[in-house]
């Protein structure tokens, strides 16, 4: 247990908390700091996301009330990297960090995965360190500084710049504190101050919007939602702005237009979240069904340009109403209710040819009508399409209206429809009655023998139902049915049961055996000694022989589909598993480790090289360190 602990400063990184701790306790070497604080010597020094933190509130001070989860909570980056991921990862990545399996964290946040890489070296604001000496009579690393993406302070509204610490520090077990020195506080250029000279003005409003955001995610605690949650709400708010179809089909093209307009290439590129026309660029993955981990960066994006707020995404769920919310206004003229809002039976179809939703509205009174949407306005409930079906109320007000000796154009105009309509329908009412008036005395006539002929029909079938007797004599089985209802369904064949067979797939079971196949081949893969594979779903799919099953119905195997997420490789990871097999065919040859050898070993593309050089030396550093 130590003596003392320095209390965190608001929104100072662990990370700093326990760098000034190393400074103040007089410890020579960075293992005695961390065998005091975590009771190992082996605990690595992590800026964003630290780990065994149980441990090392097991060892503060008695009377010290530091909790795991606020220190968690108040003090790293995990509020920030979690709101985003499912409910159930964001507490294993929880307990990761208070526990000492630090190794997993990244990876399971998508952090590895990750096109949007971490920043060099930490981050400084000029101004927060001005003020922290005055106030404190100390700098600190503040945690808001330390987002990919980020360039200004979220408070001054000020440039950030790069401090002279690294990351990834070559001694991975020492906590750097903050200095005057290292801050580079009294340089000159760090008095950029204007961010107009690395962001286009029209969009610096729309980026500072994304930094407010980031430090709401850092201090607040939203409930954590699926990953369908948000691609739900994404696709019902892209519908309504006319991106996607009824279907939920993106239209791509359009959207990655207006999105590039909305915040221009600069901003784009200096969250490092800029687009293409590739169908496979982030913003085009990120309105698909979800397989992958989102950059919460991306998704600020996402939030912003579809005019939500945080607080709408994550607590709201959104439906796309094209006409408005039920119930419907009932457009029958012919009835009492005509207007007023009953109708509740309402479907919705895509139209193809027009691109546009089309609503079928049912009323009970047997209205039947349909228009196509959006509606532009409230008026817009009021308006038919077309009528599909009049239906008896409206047909028996026609009638009414009929002997009243009125005119045409009178009655189309109180039933509001067409003069023609009222002549198709007033003959075809005519014809009707002429019709029952002739089967009223057929009626009389041939009723008893159309009922012996049914039952004779019955007992020359036995083993056959209405259904196929109806084939054998049509005429004979409408002619009852029309006339003769209530009889010729109590003297009819019974429906026979069917008897279904369960062929169902146990989707639980073929989860567990897929999810060993996958894990079979994925530790064949990394265990391999030959030149390295990219593991990716279709990979691992081939060599299990169950490609299809994975393309089309991985959202069906929640087990596999979760390994898959924490284990496929990103283009980066790939080339970083290259580097380090490279590195181990260099020493394994006998040949000196150098860059432009291992670029030739593990085939590296010229347009990688100048990026993997950093992971190179951050390799090299490690591996000679131990």
């Amino acid at each position: 247990m130590v003596g003392f602990f320095p209390t965190p400063y608001p929104n100072e990184l662990l990370y700093s908390t326990l760098a000034r701790f190393h400074i103040r306790s007089g410890n020579i070497s960075p293992k005695s700091t961390i065998e005091e604080l975590f009771g190992s010597r082996s605990v690595t020094a992590v800026v964003d996301l630290s780990s065994n933190i149980d441990s090392l509130v097991g060892n503060l001070p008695i009377g010290n009330n530091q909790t795991s989860e606020n220190l968690i909570m108040e003090n790293t980056l995990y509020p920030f990297y979690s709101a985003f991921l499912p409910p159930e990862r964001a507490t294993i990545v929880l307990q990761s960090m208070k526990g000492n399996s630090g190794g997993s964290i990244h990876s399971r946040t998508g952090v590895m995965a990750s096109t949007i890489k971490e920043n060099r070296y930490i981050r400084v604001c000029k101004e927060c360190s001005i003020e922290s000496l005055k106030n404190y009579g100390e700098l600190f690393w503040v945690r808001n500084h330390q987002i990919p993406g980020v360039i200004i302070c979220s408070k001054h509204k000020t440039l950030l710049y790069d401090s002279k610490v690294l990351i990834h520090h070559f001694n991975k077990h020492e906590f750097v504190p903050a200095s005057v020195d290292n801050c580079n506080i009294s340089d000159e250029y760090t008095n950029l101050t204007n961010i107009g000279e690395v962001i286009e003005s029209e969009f610096i409003p729309k980026y500072i919007k994304i930094v407010d955001n980031v430090d709401k995610l850092l201090n607040n605690r939203y409930p954590n939602k699926p990953p369908e949650w948000f691609f739900s709400q994404y696709i019902e708010r892209l519908k309504l702005m006319g991106l996607a179809n009824i279907n939920g089909v993106v239209k791509q093209k359009e959207l990655r237009e207006q999105f590039l307009n909305f915040y221009g290439e600069s901003l784009l590129e200096t969250v490092q979240s800029s687009i293409n026309d590739s169908d496979s660029s982030w913003l085009s993955t990120m309105v698909r069904k979800p397989r992958k981990t989102v950059h919460p960066i991306r998704h600020l994006l996402m939030i912003q340009f579809l005019g939500i707020t945080l607080e709408e995404l994550l607590n709201e769920e959104v439906d796309y109403l094209p006409f408005g919310e039920s119930p419907f206004p009932c457009l029958n003229a012919g009835a009492d209710h005509y207007l007023k809002p009953i109708v509740t039976d309402m479907t919705i179809r895509y139209d193809s040819k027009i691109k546009r939703p089309v609503g079928t509205f049912h009323c009970s009174c047997g209205f039947v009508y349909a228009r196509s949407g959006p509606n532009s306005s409230e008026e817009d409930r009021y308006k038919v399409g077309r009528v599909k079906e009049f239906g008896q109320i409206w047909e028996a007000k026609l009638k009414e209206l009929l002997q009243m000796d009125l005119s045409l154009r009178e009655i189309a105009r109180r039933l509001k429809a067409d003069v023609n309509t009222i002549k198709k329908y007033g003959q075809r009412l005519n014809e009707c009655e002429s019709e029952l008036n002739h089967k009223g005395k057929e009626n009389i006539i041939n009723g008893g023998s159309f009922r012996q002929e049914w039952l004779d029909l019955q007992k020359k079938y036995p083993e056959k139902g209405k259904t196929e007797l109806r084939k054998i004599n049509s005429r004979l089985y409408t002619w009852l049915y029309r006339n003769d209802r209530k009889w010729f369904n109590s003297s009819s064949p019974k429906k026979k049961q069917n008897i279904t067979v369960n062929n169902r797939v146990d989707w639980d079971k073929r989860d567990a055996e897929i999810l060993e196949l996958v894990k079979a081949i994925v530790e064949e893969i990394l265990n391999s000694n030959d030149k390295p594979e990219r593991i990716t779903i279709s990979r691992v799919g081939k060599k299990i022989g169950k490609l299809s099953l994975l393309e089309k119905h991985l959202s069906k195997l929640p087990r596999t589909n979760e390994y898959l997420l924490q284990n496929t490789d990103s283009v980066r990871d790939f080339q970083i598993r290259r580097i380090k097999w490279a590195i181990k065919e260099c020493e394994r040859e006998g040949y000196d480790v150098q860059w432009w050898r291992v670029v030739r070993v593990a085939g590296i593309r010229d347009e990688w090289t100048e990026e993997l050089e950093v992971e190179f030396e951050r390799i090299s550093s490690i591996n000679s360190f131990n």
